[in-house]
């Protein structure tokens, strides 16, 4: 793989006081209960808070066969612990991983990790299993609703409990709908123009998604 590197992204911010269960480590996995979610935005996103904003050293697992952002990235690499990755403002990326690829840097990488899933499977439901956030983003509008079905059906007896649901517009009775129909903490998606260039705004929904 490829990779670049681009000096580390300072500003000063101000955030609240966001304790986490596991100083050292936390893992954030996304979801999208249908294609074209904004898992990938939103993903970017969390993974900049954390570097930015939260001082974290931040691993960023592109859980997919293709990758969407070599693009994004740059073509330098750097090595660490035999993977192949991409440093770009503070965050590392390692693009296109396998799950094998994905449960070794989870139990090696030391800080934190948002892993953006291009799709939930029984094959990498492990790694969402080891996610100490999981966040789903989903609509209940008649063509998306059978899909959040489908997946929460896929959830059962996988990781059922303790799921951070995004629902794509600012819809009180569809985050009550989840609420009572799931038992998941419901949220709405934050409208974040550039996931590299984060404003004071944004920071607010992404502690409430994250903490």
């Amino acid at each position: 793989m490829k990779n670049f590197a681009i000096k580390l992204f300072r500003r000063k911010m101000s955030t609240k006081n966001l304790k986490f269960t596991k100083q050292n480590k936390k893992i954030v996995g996304v979801i999208g209960a249908s294609p074209k979610m904004g898992v990938t935005h939103l993903s970017l996103s969390i993974a900049n808070f954390l570097c930015s904003a939260l001082k974290k050293k931040t691993l960023y697992i592109e859980l997919c066969d293709d990758s969407q952002l070599l693009a994004v990235v740059g073509d330098r690499q750097i090595n660490f612990d035999d993977h192949t990755g991409f440093l770009y403002k503070g965050v590392t990326y390692v693009l296109a991983c396998d799950v094998d690829e994905a449960m070794q840097l989870i139990d090696s990488w030391e800080g934190f990790i948002v892993v953006d899933f291009a799709s939930y499977s029984k094959t990498n439901s492990i790694v969402f299993q080891r996610c100490d956030t999981r966040i789903l983003i989903g609509s209940m509008t008649p063509w998306c609703q059978r899909n959040v079905y489908q997946i929460a059906t896929k959830l059962k007896g996988d990781c059922m409990e303790d799921i951070s649901y995004i629902n794509l517009k600012n819809d009180k009775s569809e985050r009550v709908l989840i609420k009572k129909e799931f038992k998941w903490n419901a949220f709405v998606r934050p409208i974040i123009d550039n996931p590299f260039r984060l404003k004071e705004s944004d920071f607010e929904p992404l502690i409430q998604i994250i903490k």
